[in-house]
């Protein structure tokens, strides 16, 4: 796991006009895809991590990782810096329900079947 490796990541917030690309990111692997290249995503500098922040996300998060609950999985992390982009026209975020579906100001955005191959039996 690379979160507990590094102890450190960006969370970045995107928004409607990405959200398939999002979905894209979210199905291919990191060790065999440069997603920043193949999506076209432009890596910013942070301040106080290594993993680098997304210019075209509405904000970015950097977050140190403080606690480790294994049995569950979850992971505690401490938010240092945030970033917003106020210049940004689309500001409206999505919210995964879970299922390869997304919210966005009340509207669901239907990306299942792209997620199919992800989802456990039965979802």
């Amino acid at each position: 796991m690379i979160l507990y490796r590094r102890r450190e990541c960006v969370i970045a917030v995107p928004t409607v006009d990405i959200a398939k690309a999002v979905v894209e990111i979210g199905t291919c692997s990191r060790s065999d895809t440069d997603k920043f290249q193949k999506f076209k995503l432009t890596p910013l500098k942070a301040k106080s991590v290594n993993a680098p922040l997304i210019k075209e996300c509405l904000a970015n998060i950097e977050c140190h990782v403080t606690d480790y609950i294994e049995k569950h999985n979850i992971f505690i992390l401490d938010a240092v810096h945030a970033w917003t982009d106020a210049d940004r026209k689309e500001r409206r975020t999505i919210h995964a329900v879970g299922d390869g579906t997304f919210i966005t100001d009340g509207r669901k955005i239907n990306y299942r079947k792209l997620m199919l191959s992800k989802l456990p039996p039965g979802v």
